[in-house]
C-alpha cells in the first residue's frame, strides 16, 4: 500500500508540472522590450561591432608604446668560408647562430597615432548612437504590436458581448413565442443574427492570431511558443490635449535623436580621416636601439706554451758564429664554449631613425582625395538623415491630427448608435417594428463601436509616437 501511495503522488506531481509546463507565459510591455534588448540578433551584431570597435581603440593607443622583437638565426655554411678571426678563407664546415633584440619608439609621426585614436573614439560613439536607433525602432515595432494585438483582443470582447447580449434576446423571444405573444418567425432573424455574430467572432480571433504571430515576429519567438499578453488598462476617459506645433516637435528631435548625433559624428569620423591621410605627407622619428650576440665555430681559445726542450736560431752573436736560441713557443687551440661567445660576443647600440616620404605612387593624394569625398558623402547623409526625421515626424503630426478627428467623430457616432439601438429595442418591445430591423440597428451599432475602439487605438499610437520623437519615455502603463 505505500509503494503504490508514492506511485500515486509521483504520478500527480508529474501532470502538475506537465501542465505547469505548457501554460502560456504571461507578457507584459515591460518583459516583451526587456527581452527583445537582450535576445535581438541584431542587437547582438551591433554588441559586437561596439566591441571590435573597442579594440580597434586599444590597438591605435597601444601605437605610442614601443615596438620590441626578438631574433634569432642558424646558419650552417659549407665550404671556403671567411675565418674573420685569422683573416682569411678556410674550407671548413662552419655552424653560426646570432641574436637580437630591437626596439623602436615613435617620437613623431605626422600625428597619424593621435589622429587615429580619436578617430576611434568617434566611430565607437557613432556605433553607439547607431545601437540606440535600433533599440528605438524595436521598441516602435514592439509598440505597434501590443497596441495591434490590445485592439483585436478588445474587439473580441465586444464582439463576444453582442452575441450574449443576442442570445439573452434569444431567450427573451421564445419565451414570447411561448406565451404565445409573438410569433415564430421572430427567431428566424435573431438566428440570422447570431450567424453574422459568430462569422465576426471568428474573423476577429483570426486578426488576433495574426498580431501575436506579429509580436512572436518581432521578438524572434518561436511560433509555435504560447504566450499571453498581459493587456494595460488604458485610461477610461482619453484626453484629449493640444498637440505641440510641428516645427517645435522638430527642433526639440533634431538636439534628441541619435540617428542625427550619429549623422554628426560621422562627419567627425571622416574630417579625421582626412588627417590621418595628410599625416603620411610628414616624416616619421623614431628612437631606435638594439641588442645582438653571436655564436661561430670559428671562434677559438687560443694558449701558448714556451718549450725548454725545443729552440729556434735566430741569428749570431755579433762578430762570432754563435748561434742566437730562442725557445720555441707551441699554441694549442679548443673549442670556445656556447655560452662564453654569448657573452664575449654581446653589444648594443642606439638612435635616432628618420624616413622621409619623397614619392610614393601618389598614394598620400589619392587617400586625402578620398577623404575629402568622404566627409561630403558624411554630410549630405546627415542632411538625408535630418530631411527623413522630418518627413517622419510630419507624417506622424498629420496622423496624430486626423486620429483626433476619427476619434471624436467615431465617439459621436458610436453614442449616435447607441442611442439608436435602444430607441429600435423600445419600439420593439412595443410592437412598432419587427426584428430585422432591431439587427440592422444592431449591426449598426457593432460596427460604430468597432470603429471606435480602432479610432482610439489609432490615436493613443500617434500621439505615442510624437511623445517619443520628443524624448519622451513610451509606456502603457
Amino acid at each position: 500500500m505505500p509503494f503504490r501511495f508514492y506511485k500515486i503522488l509521483f504520478l500527480l506531481f508529474f501532470i502538475v508540472c506537465f501542465q505547469f509546463s505548457n501554460a502560456q507565459e504571461i507578457w507584459d510591455w515591460k518583459k516583451c522590450i526587456e527581452y527583445a534588448m537582450q535576445n535581438n540578433l541584431q542587437l547582438k551584431q551591433t554588441d559586437l561591432n561596439v566591441k571590435l570597435e573597442e579594440i580597434n581603440l586599444q590597438k591605435n593607443k597601444l601605437n605610442f608604446t614601443p615596438s620590441i622583437n626578438g631574433s634569432s638565426n642558424y646558419n650552417l655554411r659549407i665550404g671556403n668560408n671567411f675565418n674573420f678571426f685569422s683573416g682569411a678563407y678556410e674550407r671548413q664546415l662552419v655552424h653560426y647562430n646570432d641574436y637580437g633584440i630591437n626596439l623602436s619608439q615613435p617620437i613623431f609621426d605626422g600625428l597619424i597615432t593621435q589622429n587615429s585614436v580619436q578617430k576611434s573614439k568617434i566611430d565607437l560613439e557613432a556605433l553607439k548612437l547607431d545601437q540606440e536607433v535600433l533599440r528605438n525602432n524595436i521598441q516602435l515595432q514592439i509598440l505597434t504590436a501590443f497596441l495591434n494585438i490590445m485592439n483585436a483582443n478588445e474587439q473580441l470582447n465586444q464582439t463576444i458581448k453582442q452575441k450574449e447580449s443576442t442570445l439573452e434576446q434569444y431567450q427573451h423571444t421564445k419565451t414570447l413565442i411561448d406565451a404565445g405573444a409573438a410569433a415564430e418567425k421572430a427567431l428566424l432573424d435573431i438566428d440570422a443574427q447570431l450567424t453574422t455574430e459568430d462569422l465576426s467572432i471568428s474573423q476577429v480571433k483570426n486578426q488576433l492570431e495574426l498580431t501575436y504571430l506579429n509580436l512572436k515576429i518581432l521578438l524572434q519567438l518561436e511560433p509555435n511558443k504560447e504566450i499571453k499578453v498581459k493587456i494595460p488598462e488604458l485610461p477610461n476617459g482619453i484626453e484629449i490635449q493640444e498637440l505641440a506645433s510641428l516645427q517645435r516637435i522638430y527642433s526639440d528631435a533634431l538636439t534628441l535623436r541619435p540617428e542625427i548625433k550619429s549623422a554628426d559624428t560621422k562627419i567627425k569620423s571622416a574630417e579625421k580621416s582626412i588627417k590621418i591621410a595628410k599625416g603620411n605627407n610628414y616624416p616619421t622619428l623614431s628612437f631606435v636601439g638594439n641588442l645582438n650576440t653571436f655564436f661561430t665555430s670559428q671562434s677559438k681559445n687560443s694558449k701558448q706554451e714556451i718549450s725548454t726542450t725545443e729552440f729556434t736560431p735566430i741569428g749570431f752573436v755579433e762578430n762570432t758564429t754563435t748561434l742566437v736560441l730562442q725557445p720555441k713557443v707551441n699554441t694549442t687551440q679548443s673549442k670556445n664554449p656556447y655560452f662564453n661567445q654569448l657573452k664575449q660576443n654581446l653589444n648594443y647600440a642606439f638612435g635616432l631613425s628618420l624616413n622621409v616620404p619623397i614619392y610614393n605612387k601618389f598614394l598620400t593624394q589619392s587617400a586625402v582625395k578620398q577623404a575629402n569625398l568622404q566627409v561630403q558623402l558624411s554630410q549630405l547623409q546627415k542632411k538625408q538623415a535630418e530631411t527623413d526625421l522630418f518627413n517622419t515626424i510630419s507624417q506622424a503630426y498629420l496622423k496624430s491630427q486626423a486620429a483626433i478627428e476619427n476619434f471624436k467623430a467615431a465617439k459621436k457616432n458610436f453614442e449616435t448608435a447607441k442611442k439608436s439601438y435602444d430607441y429600435a429595442v423600445e419600439r420593439l418591445n412595443t410592437g412598432s417594428i419587427n426584428q430585422l430591423e432591431v439587427n440592422l440597428s444592431k449591426n449598426n451599432l457593432a460596427s460604430a463601436e468597432s470603429k471606435l475602439t480602432q479610432a482610439k487605438y489609432e490615436f493613443v499610437f500617434n500621439t505615442k509616437v510624437l511623445d517619443f520623437y520628443q524624448g519622451k519615455n513610451i509606456t502603457l502603463e
